[in-house]
């Protein structure tokens, strides 16, 4: 079995790679990969995620477009060396980055082929909540063209108008890709646990089979 977790950066993928792991899978995360090509591209001797959203910055500033190609070019490049790493395999769990529905259509129909897709859904309140992290410690957002501001806005209230339709829009594009969708009133109860993911994921193999 190989499961890929999608969902927003922050809606809690890294937590069940974690907890899959716990149980044998082998976790792939895809923005630590990510920063190790980074990394080789910058020479630096360390990069995280963290890094990687300070170097990236807000759609606002000036070097923004270049690194967001620059990070979309890395995030394709680990996406395919997964596509072909996994295909086969039994017991991973790909931990993937928030804009893998950015992707293009051919890879993500590679991804899908060998991968279950798990949607880590979010709600209102989640998003409030995801907003405020990204404000308060940016990571590396793909905004895709969404960052539209008006006349005389501040980027502030540019990025708090923007960033709610960017997770909507997002909502709809995981939604497409998904093999099942798993709500926050579940991903989030700590009595939800490992065996009832698998257990989800057992059933909709069996239906779809």
């Amino acid at each position: 079995m190989v499961i890929g977790l999608i969902g927003m950066a922050g809606i809690g993928k890294s937590r069940w790679a974690a907890r899959l792991t716990d149980v044998g899978f082998r976790a792939l995360h895809c923005d630590d990969l990510i920063a190790e090509r980074l990394r080789t591209i910058y020479a630096a001797d360390t990069v995280t995620v963290y890094d990687i959203g300070r170097w990236m910055g807000f759609p606002y500033e000036a070097h923004y477009a270049e690194r967001e190609r620059i990070y979309r070019a890395c995030e394709h490049a680990v996406m395919e060396e997964i596509a072909e790493r996994v295909a086969g395999e039994k017991n991973v769990v790909i931990d993937t980055t928030g804009s893998i529905v950015y992707l293009d259509a051919a890879l993500l129909e590679r991804l899908k082929r060998c991968t279950t897709m798990v949607y880590l859904a979010d709600d209102a309140d989640l998003r409030v909540r995801l907003l405020e992290e990204y404000l308060a410690r940016p990571r590396p957002i793909v905004w895709n063209g969404m960052y539209r501001p008006r006349p005389g806005e501040t980027p502030e209230a540019t990025m708090a108008r923007c960033y709610p339709q960017l997770v909507r829009s997002r909502a709809a594009l995981y939604r497409k890709i998904a093999d099942l969708m798993i709500e926050p009133q579940r991903h989030r109860n700590p009595a939800f646990t490992v065996a009832d993911v698998l257990g989800m994921i057992d059933v909709w193999r069996k239906a779809a089979s």
